[in-house]
C-alpha cells in the first residue's frame, strides 16, 4: 500500500513503534504547524494510527487526531471499512511525500494477536501488538514463550528498533549491540567496507597531525611507524596478499608496545611471526554448483570502460610511455611526475642514496618500497640522529599521504579476477580484521583511542564481524574491488536458502550488486542450471543499458569459451515519480523464505 502523502492537515512524530498521540491543545494554529514540523521527521519503522473517514476508489482519507487528516492512495486491493482504525508503517518520508504500508494488524485477525497475548499474561498495549503482528509477518511462531522470549529480548536494548530485534532474530542473527547498528546500516545500505576503508585512509593524515600540533612530535612519529609496520610489513606483497597474522590480539599488543618503546627509548622493536591462514574447504554438489556460478559470474560480468574510466586508461598508457610515474598492476599512477620527483629530492636529503633517489623521482620504485625507506629514518629521528622537523615535513606530505592511502587499499580491495577464488577472499578479510585490530591498538596507545578514525577503525572491525556471523548461515560477501582510477564496491549474494529447490532441479541462483563511479548502481540478478547461465541486469538509465547491450556479445564469447551458454536481458529500473525505497541485499535476503538451514560454523567458508 503506497500513500503518496498530499498532506491536507498533519499528523505527529513518534517514537519508533509507537503510535501517534496528540499533543497537549495550545492553540489549533500553532499545534498544527508543529504537527506539520514533526510529521516531517518521522522515519523508516516509525507508526501512525488513524481512523478511515472516507473512501473513493483508491482514494482515502485517513484521521490522525481531531480536525487533522491526510489524503492518500491505496491499493484497491486492501480492505478498508470506514470508522475502522488503521496502524500503518513509514516506509519512506520526503518532503514531497510519505510511503506508508499497513501493518499486519490490518490485515491479520486482530483477535489472534489478542488472544496470543493473553495466553502469555502480557498486556495489550500498542507495543506489543506491533510486537507479536511483526512476529507473525515474519513467520515466527507466537506462542507464550516465543512472545516472552521476544519481549525481554526487546527489553533488553532499549532505544532500539523492536523490528530490527525481531528480523535478526528470525534469520538467526546473534542479537548484540553492535550486531543491530550493523544490521541497520546493511539495510539502509550505508554498510559498505570500501567506504569504511576510504573514511579510515582520509582520517589517518588528521591524527598525526592532532598528535604534532600538540606537541608530541615523538609521538607522531612512533605513531606513523607502527601505521606502515601494520600496512608494509612482512608478507605485506605490492599486490596487496599478505601473509595474515597467526595471533590478532598478540600482534596488537606488538604493535603497541613497539610504539611505546619507540616513544619512550627511540629504538626499533623487533616484527612478529606471521603465519598463513588456513584454507576452509566445503564440498557437495549445491557447493560445487555455487562456486561455479559466482566464479564466472565474478569473472565474466565486466564491463566495458566508460567517461572518465576510458580516459583513465588513456592516462595510465600515456605514463608508461613518457614514464610519469609508475603504473603497477593495470592501475594508474599514485604521484604525478611533479610530486615523485618532489618527493625523490626530499628523500635524498634525508639519507636516501643517489641511485635509489632517481628511481623515485622517476616513479620507478615500488610505493612499499619507499614507505619502508621511510619508516627506516623514523628511529633515527626518534634517537635525535636526524632532524624531527624534517621528518614531520614528509610525513604531513600529500606524496606520503597518497603513498600510504594507496598502500592501504591494496592491503584492503582485491583485484576483480581474483573474486573467484575462495581463498583470496578469506584472506582479504582475515587480512582487514587483523590490520584493523592492531590499528585499533596503536591508536589506543597513540592516545586516539576516542578518535573519529578510531571509531571508523572499530565500525569496520564491527562490520567485518558482523558479515562473517551472516555468512554462516548464507553465501554472501561484499566485494571491495580494486579497479583501474577508481575502487568499486560490490555485494555478492547466493540464494542458498533455496536449496532444496536447487538440489530437486540443479539450478542455483545469484544476486550482484555493484556501486560503481561512472556506471552507477547495477543489479545482475543470475541463474545457472547446468552450464546454462540467465543473466538480468538493471540499470539506473538509458546510456547505461546502450552500453551493456552494445558490449553484451564480450561477455556471451567469454562464456562459450568457457563452455556455458548465456541468455541475457537488460532493463531500466523502473520509477514511478517517487523517492523509490533502494533495494539492498538484506532486503532482498529478508524477502525470501523463512526456513534457513546452517551451512557451517566456519570463519568465511566462502561457498561462493
Amino acid at each position: 500500500m503506497n500513500l503518496g502523502s498530499i498532506f491536507k492537515k498533519e499528523n505527529q512524530r513518534v517514537r519508533a513503534n509507537d503510535t501517534v498521540k496528540v499533543s497537549d491543545p495550545v492553540g489549533k494554529g500553532e499545534r498544527i504547524r508543529q504537527l506539520q514540523s514533526e510529521v516531517r521527521a518521522l522515519k523508516p519503522g516509525q507508526t501512525l494510527q488513524g481512523t478511515v473517514v472516507s473512501r473513493n476508489g483508491n482514494s482515502v482519507q485517513i484521521e490522525l487526531a481531531q480536525d487533522f487528516a491526510i489524503n492518500a492512495k491505496i491499493d484497491q486491493s486492501v480492505s478498508l471499512a470506514l470508522g475502522q482504525m488503521m496502524s500503518f508503517e513509514v516506509k519512506a518520508n520526503s518532503s514531497s511525500f510519505m510511503s506508508l504500508a499497513p501493518l499486519y494488524t490490518n490485515t491479520a485477525n486482530t483477535a489472534t494477536i489478542l488472544r496470543a497475548l493473553a495466553a502469555a499474561g502480557m498486556p495489550e498495549t500498542a507495543e506489543n501488538i506491533e510486537m507479536v503482528a511483526k512476529m507473525m509477518e515474519e513467520g515466527m511462531p507466537i506462542d507464550k514463550e516465543s512472545i516472552l522470549n521476544m519481549s525481554r529480548m526487546i527489553m533488553d536494548f532499549p532505544g532500539k528498533d523492536p523490528t530490527s530485534v525481531i528480523q535478526m532474530t528470525r534469520l538467526g542473527l546473534p542479537v548484540t549491540e553492535e550486531n543491530i547498528e550493523q544490521f541497520e546500516q546493511y539495510k539502509a545500505a550505508h554498510h559498505q567496507i570500501l567506504g569504511s576503508a576510504e573514511t579510515i585512509m582520509e582520517e589517518l593524515p588528521n591524527a598525526f597531525t592532532e598528535l604534532v600540533d600538540g606537541g608530541q612530535g615523538d609521538k607522531a612519529l612512533a605513531f606513523y611507524q607502527a601505521v606502515i609496520d601494520i600496512f608494509t610489513g612482512d608478507g605485506a606483497g605490492e599486490d596487496g596478499t599478505v601473509t595474515v597474522q597467526s595471533d590478532t590480539a598478540e600482534s596488537a599488543q606488538a604493535d603497541a608496545a613497539a610504539l611505546q618503546e619507540s616513544v619512550q627509548t627511540g629504538e626499533n622493536a623487533a616484527g612478529a611471526e606471521t603465519a598463513e591462514t588456513g584454507n576452509t574447504q566445503h564440498t557437495g554438489e549445491d557447493g560445487q554448483a555455487q562456486d561455479r556460478l559466482a566464479a564466472e559470474l565474478a569473472k565474466q560480468t565486466e564491463l566495458p570502460e566508460t567517461g572518465d574510466q576510458a580516459e583513465g586508461a588513456s592516462r595510465a598508457e600515456a605514463v608508461r610511455q613518457t614514464g610519469e610515474g609508475a603504473v603497477q598492476d593495470g592501475r594508474a599512477p599514485v604521484l604525478s611526475q611533479d610530486q615523485w620527483t618532489r618527493l625523490g629530492d626530499a628523500l635524498r636529503e634525508l639519507g636516501m642514496g643517489e641511485e635509489t633517489a632517481a628511481q623515485v623521482k622517476s616513479g620507478q620504485l615500488p610505493a612499499k618500497d619507499v614507505l619502508q625507506f621511510i619508516r627506516q629514518l623514523l628511529p633515527k629521528a626518534l634517537r635525535g640522529d636526524m632532524p624531527e622537523q624534517a621528518l614531520q615535513k614528509l610525513l604531513g606530505g600529500k606524496e606520503f599521504q597518497a603513498l600510504l592511502k594507496d598502500q592501504i587499499s591494496r592491503q584492503w580491495t582485491i583485484e576483480p579476477q581474483n573474486v573467484a577464488d575462495k581463498k583470496q577472499i578469506e584472506q582479504l578479510y582475515e587480512r582487514i580484521r587483523e590490520q584493523t585490530a592492531r590499528l585499533s591498538q596503536v591508536l589506543e596507545t597513540a592516545g586516539k583511542g576516542d578518535a573519529p578514525v578510531a571509531r571508523s577503525v572499530q565500525n569496520l572491525q564491527s562490520n567485518v564481524d558482523f558479515m562473517n556471523q551472516m555468512n554462516h548461515l548464507y553465501t554472501y560477501v561484499q566485494l571491495p574491488l580494486k579497479m583501474l582510477g577508481n575502487n568499486a564496491h560490490g555485494d555478492l549474494y547466493v540464494y542458498t536458502n533455496k536449496k532444496n529447490l536447487a538440489a530437486r532441479d540443479g539450478q542455483v541462483s545469484a544476486l550482484l550488486h555493484l556501486d560503481m563511479e561512472h556506471l552507477g548502481p547495477l543489479d545482475v540478478y543470475v541463474t545457472m542450471k547446468d552450464r546454462q547461465v540467465a543473466t538480468n541486469f538493471t540499470v539506473m538509465d538509458d546510456s547505461i543499458l546502450s552500453l551493456i547491450e552494445k558490449n553484451i556479445d564480450i561477455l556471451n564469447k567469454r562464456l562459450e569459451g568457457r563452455g556455458y551458454s548465456l541468455k541475457a536481458q537488460m532493463h531500466v529500473k523502473e520509477t514511478s515519480g517517487e523517492e523509490e525505497e533502494e533495494s539492498t541485499i538484506m532486503r532482498t535476503l529478508l524477502s525470501q523464505q523463512k526456513n534457513i538451514s546452517v551451512l557451517s560454523r566456519t570463519s568465511f567458508d566462502m561457498r561462493a
